[in-house]
């Protein structure tokens, strides 16, 4: 699970699903992924496990040491729920120097400190205790 944006996904998931359906999908038990969000006061957040089936294989987002997180939206059309969009996001895909794509930059904390005159710091990254 990663879990930089996760906070911020909260922070507007009960304004989300009115539109949408929205879950996080994870190869841990749901009992271990609720746990870790109710310690971080994450309380809008839906969780699925994915351990057991072929949906991370199936992606491509296994990997030897792991899994790749990634964004995936579906949508349904008619009686077919088809893959609309998918980002990958892993963190060794981005350019020498730059932050990887995604999973940061969909959180609004990044659109912020881009707003400061000193723009988003390059050696910090929101941590998971303070």
């Amino acid at each position: 699970m990663c879990t930089n944006w996760l906070g911020a996904v909260n922070g507007n998931a009960a304004d989300i699903k009115q539109q949408v359906a929205l879950k996080i999908l994870g190869r841990s038990p749901v009992e271990r992924q609720s746990a870790f969000a109710q310690e971080r006061g994450w309380r809008d957040l839906d969780f699925v496990q994915t351990v057991g089936d072929d949906y991370a294989r199936d992606l491509g987002l296994l990997k030897e040491d792991g899994e790749y997180p990634a964004l995936v939206v579906y949508r349904k059309d008619g009686d077919q729920v088809r893959l609309f969009w998918m980002s990958e996001m892993g963190f060794d895909m981005a350019d020498p120097g730059q932050d990887p794509r995604d999973a940061p930059d969909i959180a609004s904390l990044w659109s912020v400190l881009d707003l400061t005159p000193a723009g988003r710091p390059a050696d910090w990254y929101p941590k998971l205790r303070y």
